[in-house]
């Protein structure tokens, strides 16, 4: 798998609606970068009971998730925030790093939307572009890997066309003869009767 291009982490508590909420998420942040992502996740997670509609909390324990190679969590929680938010700059992130997740989970399909939507929202976003191209190229040598493994299981089509004309075509030429051994055997029981010198007594 090629190397993409790194999630999108913001250290922001600006989008959270209550106080105590902030509190969570500061205390996460601290310990997301301290690479401490356990902690992380946990006090995210203490943000979303007091409030599920802490932004900040939402796309920040979708990182940690990803982080922690939990990509499916991850992808789940930037859906809840892509449901509910309509800051285009946020849903742009979210989309990025969404692309990330399906990529660790070997979606590339869903990768390469995800990308997509990001661009869509922010047309200037080189990350995205270039992630984008990689899972596209990716998606492209795994076709080509696919085409060449049905080769290798399947003979060629032209060769199984030739041999049926082939076994048709020496299935008629054995009845042909067949029958020019039958009848070259009854021409040879008529001739000695008719070449048979008659008996002298």
């Amino acid at each position: 798998m090629k190397n993409f291009l790194p999630l999108v982490f913001c250290l922001f508590a600006s989008f959270a609606h209550s106080q105590q909420g902030n509190i969570h998420v500061q205390k996460g942040n601290d310990a997301y970068r301290n690479n401490d992502y356990k902690t992380a996740e946990e006090e995210y997670k203490k943000a979303l009971d007091r409030d599920p509609l802490n932004f900040a909390a939402l796309f920040n324990l979708g990182n940690v998730q990803l982080r922690q190679k939990d990509a499916a969590g991850a992808e789940k929680s930037y859906n809840n925030l892509l449901d509910n938010t309509a800051d285009t700059t946020l849903r742009s992130k979210a989309f990025y790093n969404k692309g990330l997740a399906f990529i660790k989970q070997q979606k590339l399909d869903e990768a390469i939307n995800a990308f997509k939507q990001a661009l869509n929202l922010t047309p200037g976003d080189d990350d995205a572009r270039e992630n984008l191209q990689k899972a596209l190229n990716e998606k492209r040598q795994q076709q080509q890997q696919q085409k060449k493994q049905q080769q290798k299981k399947e003979p060629p089509k032209p060769q199984q066309n030739q041999k049926q004309p082939n076994k048709q075509l020496m299935e008629q030429k054995f009845n042909e003869l067949r029958n020019q051994e039958k009848q070259l055997q009854k021409r040879l029981q008529k001739k000695p009767l008719e070449g048979q010198p008659e008996k002298d007594w």
